[in-house]
């Protein structure tokens, strides 16, 4: 999940929010990328990081852009993934985001998985 900071003598030119301790722990190291971390309970399956501690955080932060991996499109219902707990976070990333892309390959399109993350009507960009 993506926002753009001020370019400043040696400043981060990007911050990135995430809730994957995967993707935090592949961009924590790059100086030029202000790393920011939700917080939650891990879930060893994904990565992800959910619960009441990733939606406090939510609430208080705004994003430029929203980049969201799905299990499931469905043309009529929406968005879904596999987890209640994933889905509830991914609604608020994409709550808070100005631009929303979604990404799914090809397989995704026509399925519904178990827990809805948005109506597609939210999405600004779909990339397959």
């Amino acid at each position: 999940i993506v926002g753009e900071t001020a370019v400043a003598g040696g400043a981060p030119t990007l911050t990135v929010v995430t809730n994957a301790l995967n993707i935090a722990s592949e961009l924590a190291i790059r100086p030029q990328i202000k790393m920011v971390v939700t917080g939650g309970v891990a879930r060893p399956q994904s990565y992800e990081l959910t619960g009441p501690l990733a939606v406090g955080v939510m609430n208080e932060i705004t994003l430029d852009v929203a980049v969201l991996g799905v299990n499931a499109i469905d043309i009529e219902r929406g968005a879904y993934v596999h987890h209640e707990g994933e889905a509830s976070v991914n609604r608020l990333l994409a709550e808070r985001a100005q631009r929303v892309v979604v990404a799914a390959d090809s397989s995704k399109i026509g399925k519904r998985a178990f827990a809805r993350v948005c109506d597609l009507g939210l999405v600004d960009v779909l990339v397959t």
